[in-house]
């Protein structure tokens, strides 16, 4: 397993981006996409992955909800 720095940040469709909430967790994972996939099911197909040249693994859905998670090993 590998320590995860997770950057969640949600923003409302009415609220606009004005609003985001964010939270900072720090979770022990097999791989990033357990996370995303505990925490939104069904959903999980929805989420487009990103890997990005510095190590970090984003996901991303937009519905109602835009959902971002930025996970970076530590």
């Amino acid at each position: 397993m590998k320590e995860y720095e997770i950057v969640a940040t949600y923003l409302n469709g009415c609220a606009g981006e004005a609003h985001p909430q964010t939270e900072f967790i720090e979770a022990e994972l097999n791989d990033p996409a357990d996370y995303v996939r505990q925490h939104h099911g069904n959903e999980f197909e929805k989420f487009t992955r990103e890997d990005l040249p510095d190590g970090r693994v984003i996901f991303t859905y937009d519905h109602t909800v835009r959902y971002i998670y930025e996970f970076t090993e530590i």
